[in-house]
């Protein structure tokens, strides 16, 4: 029967081979599509395997990847702060910390009150002096907390002999500090000058006493050791040309 069988291939060689060949690559075809893919053909002409099973093979090859922690919200590294503060190598200072509470009763100071200078001081400083019209060096000084002071007590009207004229009432000439016209008004006239060149204050040269006036006398009898009585006099100006002549050298 083998003979027989052998006589039949010899017969036609040709035929048989080719029969041989096409089985073999067939048999590769096949072996390649149900066990050597990835995942689904997106348009197969014969569904040979179910969603499952492609999920599994997509599985085995991700399965590294899927095994790698995935990075959570507690693992990320914190975003840096963009909170302004003090430096604590510096020592604090009770004027620096008086300063602090004033800016941060009117809204300008929104650290830590710990009566140290450094950034969060500094622009609170500054957003002051610029919104008051004052000039702008970020500097805590004894006249920046008159400043602070006179900002938190605004006088009323009641207290003001000028807002008073200006609604109509009358004055007590007591409460201006007996100035009047002649001297007395040019003494104002100067001190206003001097105080504006000094730049206690920014002061109109106009000779009339308001409060603006009194603040800033007070505040240059604070800074000389004056007695503090927010009153001109002839000792105001001549401390005040005595401060410009000796700014001037």
């Amino acid at each position: 029967m083998l003979r027989t069988g052998a006589g039949i291939v010899a017969a036609r060689p040709v035929l048989f081979a080719s029969l041989a060949l096409f089985s073999t690559l067939a048999g590769i075809v096949a072996d390649n599509a149900l066990n050597r893919q990835a995942g689904r053909h997106p348009h197969p002409m014969l569904a040979t395997r179910g969603a499952q099973t492609t999920r599994l093979a997509e599985t085995r090859l991700t399965g590294a990847a899927q095994a790698a922690p995935v990075p959570t919200a507690r693992a990320a590294v914190a975003a840096p702060s963009n909170a302004v503060a003090n430096d604590p190598r510096i020592m604090p200072f009770p004027l620096v910390r008086e300063a602090q509470v004033l800016l941060s009763q009117q809204g300008y100071y929104k650290a830590d009150i710990d009566g140290r200078p450094g950034q969060a001081t500094d622009m609170a400083i500054r957003d002051f002096q610029s919104a008051r019209g004052l000039k702008v060096d970020g500097m805590a000084t004894p006249l920046l907390l008159s400043q602070l002071r006179q900002a938190a007590n605004p006088p009323s009207a009641s207290d003001d002999p000028i807002a008073r004229l200006a609604a109509g009432g009358t004055v007590d000439p007591a409460a201006t500090g007996g100035i009047g016209a002649g001297p007395d008004t040019d003494l104002v006239r100067q001190i206003q000058a001097k105080l504006a060149e000094a730049r206690v204050a920014d002061l109109k040269a106009d000779g009339i006493m308001g409060e603006r006036t009194r603040a800033a006398i007070r505040t240059f009898q604070a800074l000389e050791s004056l007695e503090v009585t927010g009153e001109p006099s002839r000792e105001v100006l001549d401390r005040l040309n005595e401060t410009g002549a000796s700014a001037s050298r």
